[in-house]
């Protein structure tokens, strides 16, 4: 049992950790901005300094991020001011204090290779505000020895109507045959936040440093992914087109974001689930919540 620092607890991965958390024993704090143990605006870092050495955390969880795309484009002082800024100030306590710092990062950052798999080393795109504040967290991240950044792409339900998450919006709109654009260019290693967490909270036990990615081990298209969902939870695809992502006008985006997991692999000891066993995680969930 540890004592770890949640930032971003209500968000879709952070409800997700902390369940995994409590159900490993751990003693977690969870901080965001309403509704948990430490309501607070993250991009405070005198606030965010006196929280950590007050409560002396041994593992500090970055799982806080502005992930609207149009938005970091169009609020790059809110864009750095939450996904970037704070990482530095942890980062420099964790050397201080002594601390394991784990940065949530993003696959954002690969483009035109198709479902090529990327390895941490593998050259990478700067297309957008999103993917420029999010790499600037890594890099400071890393100027801390005790540190974790973490590259994956996740899914899963929050339960927020008003604010549904991407993988609620396709369910919606596949039950209330919405039409919809699936891109057969745009390629993720998809991973549910329920074994998202599972796998993060084993290779915690080992405390490895620099950067790993955790995600799906096969690569698939979005078109792909929804197609595998609206079959295993019998849903019609009669109101789906085929499109690209390159048609596109919000933001522009990596299309190719597949991510090799086998360095995580070998320090787990197992392998991460491939395309179906993630879908059928969401099957099991979508149903379990009714």
């Amino acid at each position: 049992m540890c004592k770890i620092l949640l930032l971003g607890a209500t968000g879709l991965l952070g409800q997700a950790l902390g369940n995994e958390a409590r159900k490993r024993s751990h003693e977690i704090i969870g901080v965001a901005h309403s509704n948990t143990d430490f309501n607070m605006d993250i991009s405070d870092g005198l606030v965010l300094t006196k929280l950590i050495r007050e409560q002396k955390p041994e593992i500090v969880i970055n799982a806080c991020a502005v992930v609207n795309h149009k938005l970091c484009d169009e609020n790059i002082k809110l864009a750095y001011e939450v996904n970037a800024r704070p990482s530095s100030i942890i980062a420099n306590l964790a050397n201080e204090l002594g601390f394991y710092y784990v940065f949530i990062s993003t696959d954002g950052y690969y483009n035109g290779d198709k479902n090529k798999k990327h390895k941490p080393k593998d050259k990478i795109y700067i297309l957008n505000e999103y993917a420029r504040t999010k790499y600037a967290g890594e890099c400071f991240a890393l100027t801390s020895k005790n540190s974790l950044v973490v590259r994956t792409n996740i899914v899963g339900f929050r339960g927020r109507k008003d604010n549904p998450t991407f993988l609620e919006w396709v369910i919606n709109s596949l039950k209330e045959q919405s039409e919809m654009t699936l891109f057969d260019d745009y390629y993720t290693s998809s991973i549910t936040v329920v074994q998202f967490s599972k796998a993060l909270f084993d290779l915690l036990d080992k405390k490895p440093s620099g950067i790993l990615n955790l995600a799906s081990s096969q690569v698939s298209s979005k078109k792909e992914f929804i197609e595998k969902v609206a079959k295993e939870i019998d849903f019609s695809l009669a109101k789906t087109k085929t499109g690209s992502v390159k048609d596109l006008t919000t933001s522009i985006r990596a299309d190719s974001l597949g991510l090799d997991v086998s360095e995580t692999e070998k320090l787990l000891g197992y392998e991460l689930p491939n395309l179906d066993e993630v879908i059928e995680q969401i099957k099991k969930e979508y149903y379990e919540l009714g």
